[in-house]
């Protein structure tokens, strides 16, 4: 059924002459997916009636850039062992972009990349850890692949809140709009125009990731 309802919301996009089979009423209420992550950003109460193309794309979004992120979560934690093993240090609790600038301060002591952040104020008393003791990690990581993995979650997590923001004026608008037709007419839910396709979205935001390469 996630399947179903993600292709007959992108049909018009993939064939253009097609003809969905589920009504528009049918396409836009949330699957589970998108429930999912209006929960986590704290739009868990968005009725399906208020649900518009717009909301949809900017949801899938914020989907896209925690998957970004999340998708570097064994490496990096894998990585993260080495840090109790060699300094001591756990981080078994820190978010996956923290856990990136550390490895990244030890694969570039010498600064060669500018990193997000009050470093010294992000890790406290590891800073000064993480500083002294990064020889002792020479050739342990491999420091590209690092470095392309930090430079995507920290685009990821940029562009994640701007689409935050967007979606939040996006149900703000539809909350007000659902109020107005309740109102005028008890029942009648006005939606927006579509916009462009998820599937474009998603290229071009795989576009703008590969662009900080």
């Amino acid at each position: 059924m996630e399947l179903m309802w993600g292709l007959n919301n992108l049909k018009e996009h993939l064939v253009p002459d097609g003809k969905s089979e589920l009504s528009k009423e049918d396409c836009l209420p949330m699957c589970e997916g998108m429930k999912f992550t209006l929960n986590k950003y704290g739009f868990g109460d968005l009725k399906p009636e208020m649900v518009t193309r717009s909301i949809i794309e900017a949801t899938g979004l914020l989907y896209e850039t925690d998957y970004h992120v999340r998708k570097h979560g064994e490496s990096m934690r894998y990585a993260g062992k080495h840090l109790k093993e060699t300094s001591g240090i756990n981080a078994e609790d820190w978010d996956l972009l923290k856990l990136a600038t550390a490895i990244m301060m030890l694969c570039y002591p010498n600064g060669e990349y500018k990193l997000v952040g009050n470093l010294s104020e992000l890790f406290g008393d590891d800073y000064s850890k993480l500083v002294d003791d990064a020889p002792k990690y020479k050739g342990i990581f491999r420091k590209l692949s690092c470095l392309r993995a930090y430079a995507e979650m920290v685009k990821s997590r940029r562009i994640r809140s701007k689409a935050a923001r967007r979606l939040d004026s996006l149900v703000t608008a539809a909350e007000r709009i659902y109020d107005e037709a309740q109102q005028a007419q008890p029942g009648v839910i006005k939606q927006d125009v579509p916009a462009a396709g998820l599937h474009l979205r998603a290229l071009v935001f795989d576009a703008d990731i590969k662009s900080v390469w």
